[in-house]
């Protein structure tokens, strides 16, 4: 996630991004590089306590490899280097630009586990769409409302959902669905939440070594709004602000999260520029859960857990819709 007023989890949780020369140039860009990136980790990433990690020994055994690479066989060095740190959201950047992330969390195999053309053999009419095609919703033949939200991307678009909850407004429930969501900008789940709580939800920024960061509040808000019943689904590839929404959503006395534990990526990013224009992202804080417990690797467990495999959906069956609709029906 990029630094929010929120976060991902995360993202936590994505507002924009900061941009920042890290350290001089050198005569070795390769060198000048590592000891920048080895820098701003250690002064600004916020999970090695919690990781357990010993970065400077890391350091001590990637610098042969740097002083070894040739060319562009640095960013070779470098990405394996930031994976030792086992962080979804953590991305290394060419100077032209192209992101490669440098680590898959365990969970997100789970995503395989969710098909879209599956979810819609439970609706008697096309899915409609909305939101730059980042929502799609329909009612579903019991009467529930559903809402599938695709990504957290940046935009004024979120707004649309004012429009979809009037056309759910007379539904018994609501299905807001985040499974295989990877994040985005955590505004966006803020005007979701506003949206369903009748009560002001507060959450708060923690820096490295826990540091206290920043408290962002959330209240009523938007023309309209939605206090019936509902369902959030996720599983292990919700990550980031796709985790942030549920933990959000959790404080709600009408809401239950129905699916899989997410997928774990608690951080709300910055990116940052090294001396060869080289890019990096990565978390500089992060969000707790409610309960105090940490959102990184740990992911957020649902109210009611709905194991799903690949077999199910191949079979055509989706469990955790399927449950989350006995739920509401």
């Amino acid at each position: 996630m990029r630094k929010s007023i929120v976060a991902l989890f995360l993202c936590f949780v994505v507002a924009g991004c900061s941009e920042m020369v890290v350290g001089p140039s050198g005569t070795s860009r390769n060198v000048d590089d590592f000891v920048s990136l080895g820098q701003l980790v250690r002064s600004r990433y916020p999970f090695l306590q919690f990781k357990h990690i010993n970065w400077d020994s890391l350091l001590a055994v990637y610098r042969p490899r740097v002083d070894q690479a040739k060319g562009d066989e640095i960013y070779t060095v470098l990405h394996d280097l930031l994976a030792e740190l086992k962080d979804g959201h953590i991305e290394l950047r060419t100077e032209g630009g192209f992101p490669t992330q440098t680590y898959e969390w365990p969970r997100l195999q789970g995503g395989k586990a969710y098909n879209p053309l599956v979810v819609r053999k439970y609706f008697d009419r096309e899915l409609r769409v909305a939101g730059s095609g980042n929502l799609e919703y329909e009612i579903l033949p019991e009467n529930i409302g559903y809402i599938y939200l695709a990504a957290f991307h940046d935009g004024n678009w979120v707004y649309d959902i004012d429009g979809i909850l009037a056309y759910l407004s007379n539904t018994k429930g609501l299905i807001f669905d985040v499974r295989n969501n990877g994040g985005g900008n955590a505004d966006i789940a803020n005007v979701i939440t506003s949206r369903f709580t009748s009560a002001v939800i507060r959450y708060s920024f923690y820096l490295p070594n826990g540091t206290p960061g920043w408290t962002g509040t959330i209240g009523p808000s938007g023309p309209n709004s939605y206090h019936k019943p509902v369902a959030v689904l996720i599983n292990g590839a919700s990550f980031s602000c796709a985790e942030l929404l549920p933990e959000l959503m959790k404080q709600i006395p009408q809401v239950t999260t129905v699916g899989d534990t997410t997928g774990g990526g608690g951080g709300s990013n910055d990116v940052f520029t090294l001396p060869s224009n080289k890019r990096i992202k990565i978390p500089t804080s992060y969000l707790r859960r409610f309960n105090g417990e940490m959102i990184e690797w740990n992911g957020i467990p649902p109210d009611i857990r709905v194991p799903q495999t690949e077999a199910d959906v191949n079979q055509g069956r989706d469990k955790q819709l399927e449950r989350a609709i006995a739920l509401l029906r």
